[in-house]
């Protein structure tokens, strides 16, 4: 039997019409995942858009993926960060805008320092570590992280763009296995409460990169604590946005000083502290 054949725009219209419920941009998205399966540009697509192709079986697996909800990066194996393409999958989590304003606030705070050693706490995919080491290429990195299955997709972005000589991996928790003295931590560790439940894209992530403990900030106040144990000079953290109040406090606890930052949607994201002099 002769196959039936669909033209591009049909296709188009059907693959938006199946990813209405799941997401506010479906033909932009239909368009993503047909350039892929095919293997042309957008705007390729654009303008043929009357052709006629066989039905196409990457086209429609993409398309079932997505209606379940599954993020659009874990179906492409791939994330846009700070103008750079990542690899990403289900052992990692998926890079964020607003995380990008972490790494813009830990060059910031860097500068003052002569070849800086800074180490990420919770490194996953490896983005902000190797975004450090492209900014900063006089900077020594260590990375941390407790899942072996998060530093195997690090070690792979990094050796992708070209920073795996710069950058030390570390399967540990915390600091643990981190040698000499460090100028910067910087981290985007878990943060949400553990009985706060997540939205159903959410859910494809990895819960150990997400949930950080009964109340969100336990990961954060003992990052704090390792600040002042190991005589850190500078910290910067991302943070949720309706934790400033519990993390203020508890730098006042410890008698430091907590300035914190904005995201691009006006709500608190993060902080930063410096040593005392």
């Amino acid at each position: 039997m002769k196959e039936r054949l669909l033209r591009i725009r049909e296709l188009l219209s059907r693959g938006a019409e199946h990813l209405r419920a799941v997401t506010d941009i479906p033909q932009k998205e239909a368009m993503i995942f047909l350039s892929e399966a095919l293997g042309e540009e957008i705007t390729w697509l654009l303008t043929h858009s009357d052709n006629e192709i066989t039905f196409n079986e990457r086209y429609d697996e993409f398309l079932k993926r997505r209606a379940s909800h599954e993020p659009l990066e874990y179906i492409l194996g791939r994330a846009s960060f700070y103008g750079r393409v990542f690899d990403v999958d289900a052992r990692v989590l998926i890079p964020r805008p607003e995380t990008e304003i972490l790494v813009d606030k830990a060059v910031e705070l860097v500068k003052e320092f002569s070849q800086p050693h800074i180490v990420e706490i919770g490194c996953g995919s490896g983005i902000i570590s190797i975004m450090l080491a492209l900014l900063l290429p006089e900077a020594k990195l260590t990375a941390v992280d407790i899942s072996s299955e998060a530093l195997q997709v690090s070690r792979q972005n990094a050796l992708k763009h070209g920073v795996s000589d710069r950058i030390t991996f570390i399967e540990s928790n915390y600091l643990n296995g981190v040698s000499g003295e460090i100028d910067m931590i910087v981290s985007n560790p878990p943060y949400i409460a553990n009985a706060e439940p997540l939205g159903v894209g959410l859910s494809f992530e990895p819960s150990l990169a997400l949930y950080g403990g009964s109340r969100g900030d336990e990961m954060l106040c003992h990052i704090i604590d390792l600040f002042c144990e190991h005589s850190v000079k500078v910290l910067a953290c991302e943070m949720g946005y309706d934790q400033r109040q519990p993390i203020s406090a508890y730098a006042k606890s410890k008698n430091l000083e907590v300035e914190f930052y904005k995201d691009l949607a006006a709500l608190d994201r993060g902080f930063w502290i410096k040593e005392k002099k």
